[in-house]
């Protein structure tokens, strides 16, 4: 994205913003249709990059543009000289749907958008590709480490935690929204046991990945730095 173009979506009003991200959304659909997988993934990221901002990650519609975008992704990562880097898009953008479905939408949707995932995932690799696999032990580790902060089981907590981040990194890399999000959990977690110094360093890198993925002014981006600043007063 250019600087000129960030500079005129951050100065929409709200309904600028949703309107311009709906459009996004069905622009990059038509093209997808069409083949132009380049350019319906040049959509699909406007469309995440408004509702991020405008509705927030858990909003049907922010969900729904990240699996969208995840879709072309994969159809454009066969034989692009940026396969890799497509393939990492592709998989960041079906965590993040995934994850944030598993919140917003009942059961039967949570399935039917895996199985959607499923589909587009083995129409381009073998059936005994991991990826999506490695996926599902994320979530199921953090959904323990979850279950044990309601206990207010800290330390088991981070365990899990420690977990989900060991194979994220692996799968993905330390850029990743998702990534940021577990890093922030453990950074709280390592707050509530006392561990300082390491809730911080944590905690900041989940700040910087915040800034890099969706700017200063994002919630999570303002949370974050919130929780820093618990540690500077204390």
């Amino acid at each position: 994205m250019t600087m000129f173009a960030y500079k005129e979506e951050s100065s929409m009003s709200a309904m600028q913003q949703i309107k311009a991200s709906r459009e996004s959304f069905r622009n990059g659909k038509k093209l997808y249709n069409q083949g132009a997988y380049e350019d319906s993934l040049a959509e699909f990221r406007r469309a995440v990059r408004l509702q991020e901002v405008v509705f927030g990650k858990y909003h049907k519609e922010t969900i729904r543009s990240y699996l969208e975008q995840g879709k072309a992704a994969l159809k454009l990562a066969g034989g692009s000289e940026e396969e890799e880097d497509l393939i990492l898009t592709s998989l960041k953008s079906f965590q993040r749907a995934t994850r944030m479905a598993n919140v917003s939408f009942q059961k039967a949707l949570n399935r039917d958008m895996w199985k959607d995932i499923e589909t587009n995932w083995y129409d381009v690799h073998p059936e005994t590709d991991l990826s999506l696999g490695t996926l599902s032990e994320i979530f199921a580790l953090e959904d323990l480490g979850d279950k044990a902060i309601k206990r207010h089981q800290y330390v088991k907590a981070i365990e899990h935690y420690c977990g989900a981040l060991s194979l994220q990194d692996a799968l993905v890399g330390k850029d990743s929204l998702d990534g940021a999000d577990i890093r922030y959990k453990l950074g709280s977690a390592l707050l509530k046991t006392s561990a300082t110094p390491q809730a911080q360093e944590t905690l900041q890198l989940a700040y910087k990945c915040y800034v890099d993925q969706v700017g200063k002014d994002h919630p999570a981006t303002m949370g974050c730095v919130s929780k820093i600043k618990t540690i500077s007063a204390s």
